[in-house]
């Protein structure tokens, strides 16, 4: 089972995958935006589709944020990539994606309509500005796990994926629609300095990591430990006496048991087979999974 603890590293766009584009179809992109810049632009192309895949969306609602390296020293910095408002997330590519500094300002427009929602700024130059270690932003309204944000129970250690994250939780108090700018003082300080994830009371998730591959995780986690909550619960009535829940010395050893997994060295069999990334692997598999289906020239561009 994936750990919420276990960080993963950013990959590269797969050599596959450049090979796939050709020399003709990277060389204008790459000279507008250099290399560094033109990886982060793919790869943030790729997880809107993957958002999109699994429901992560709101038609032309919701984001997903990434920092480009390097520029917490320019002015207004750090600067990063957010999709213009207007497209759907299966529409995002590459290069129509927005570039904006935590002013708000637009530093480049992408090949689209250049829009800025408002709200998305709000909430993602929120966890930009207050969290150095975090690259990537993922918020979406995802349904099963905003009705849990409108419960009081909040996520409940129901599932492995639910244990994997207790306890690294964080909670914000619903505030209505993410248009006032001093609101991100506010969900700063309700993320806290450590935790990558945050419940929006009554408006939604976001997952937060040093790379895109960990937001990911940590969001496909989240939602899918949600769905079953919300299936058990309906299961029960909505009576928390009818569930299974652990108890707190019985989570306490699952999750004991959830380190151990990632760290590998807990018995002979760990040992043998411990050259793998659970989580990386879940990244490898989307990624693969929205390139079939939409194609490499349809979002590498």
């Amino acid at each position: 089972q994936v750990c919420a603890g276990a960080c993963l590293e950013p990959t590269a766009v797969s050599a596959a995958t450049a090979a796939s584009l050709g020399p003709s179809s990277r060389s204008a992109p790459v000279e507008r935006y250099g290399e560094q810049e033109w990886q982060m632009r793919c790869k943030l192309a790729v997880a809107y589709r993957i958002a999109s895949h699994f429901s992560w969306d709101q038609l032309v609602f919701n984001h997903i944020t990434v920092k480009i390296p390097g520029s917490q020293k320019l002015e207004g910095g750090p600067h990063f990539l957010i999709n213009p408002f207007g497209l759907r997330f299966d529409e995002v590519t590459a290069s129509s994606l927005l570039k904006v500094n935590l002013a708000g300002d637009i530093i480049d427009r992408g090949t689209g309509p250049g829009v800025l929602l408002k709200q998305g700024f709000v909430v993602h130059s929120a966890v930009h500005a207050a969290r150095e270690d975090l690259v990537c932003v993922w918020h979406s309204h995802h349904a099963d796990t905003t009705a849990v944000c409108m419960t009081k129970a909040g996520l409940l250690p129901l599932s492995q994926e639910a244990i994997a994250l207790q306890g690294r939780v964080s909670y914000h108090p619903f505030e209505g629609t993410a248009s006032d700018l001093s609101e991100r003082e506010r969900l700063a300080a309700s993320l806290g300095p450590e935790n990558k994830v945050m419940m929006m009371e009554n408006h939604g998730p976001i997952t937060a990591g040093w790379s895109v591959e960990e937001a990911f995780v940590l969001h496909y986690l989240l939602t899918l430990s949600c769905s079953w909550q919300i299936k058990a619960m309906a299961a029960a009535g909505g009576d928390l006496s009818k569930m299974r829940v652990p108890s707190g010395e019985e989570l306490d050893r699952m999750y004991q048991r959830a380190r151990e997994a990632v760290n590998r060295e807990h018995d002979e069999h760990d040992k043998k087979h411990e050259q793998y990334s659970e989580g990386l692997e879940m990244w490898k598999a989307a990624v693969r999974l929205v390139e079939e289906k939409h194609g490499h020239a349809d979002i590498y561009c």
